[in-house]
């Protein structure tokens, strides 16, 4: 950036990635977006399944260390042609604000996400790629931070002329 009072650099924090479900709620076909941010993680603990040990788990609890997840639904009612899944357009969950963003439904309140694979290999394989797109989210962050600490350091050191 250039300015009045000289050149700077402007670091914006990584927008961390996102999980989008495609569903069933209700009847209806339905895609749930949330931000995998790094209060967002896989709880063990909370599986049903540790009351019955002797069954191959194929559940996935997805928890936060907030109060709840900020998590964006959208459905479709039909399949008719200009309605329901034909319309469908994942930009509207991006920012800067999609035209039709306001028709993405926010879900409040939600605490946790219960997820039940058919197999116990779906569900390895699904926590083998949050593991990927954490190691992503991470090495973001910790790129903007050393960024940011380096253009700080920069700043305090006095300048030759």
């Amino acid at each position: 950036m250039v300015g009045n009072r000289g050149n700077g650099t402007a670091v914006k924090t990584p927008e961390p990635p996102v999980l989008v479900f495609f569903t069933m709620h209700e009847g209806k076909y339905a895609f749930l977006h949330f931000e995998l941010t790094d209060r967002v993680y896989v709880d063990p603990e909370k599986c049903h399944c540790r009351e019955n040990s002797k069954k191959p788990c194929r559940t996935v609890v997805i928890v936060t260390k907030e109060r709840t997840i900020d998590l964006r639904r959208f459905s479709a009612a039909s399949q008719e042609s200009g309605k329901g899944l034909y319309t469908w357009d994942l930009a509207r969950f991006r920012i800067p604000r999609h035209p039709q963003y306001d028709d993405v439904e926010v879900v409040k309140k939600v605490q946790f996400l219960t997820l039940d694979f058919a197999t116990v290999e779906a569900k390895d394989e699904f926590r083998l790629e949050l593991k990927s797109l954490e190691k992503v989210r991470n090495l973001d962050a910790k790129m903007c931070h050393d960024i940011i600490a380096e253009k700080q350091i920069k700043n305090h050191k006095p300048v030759k002329r």
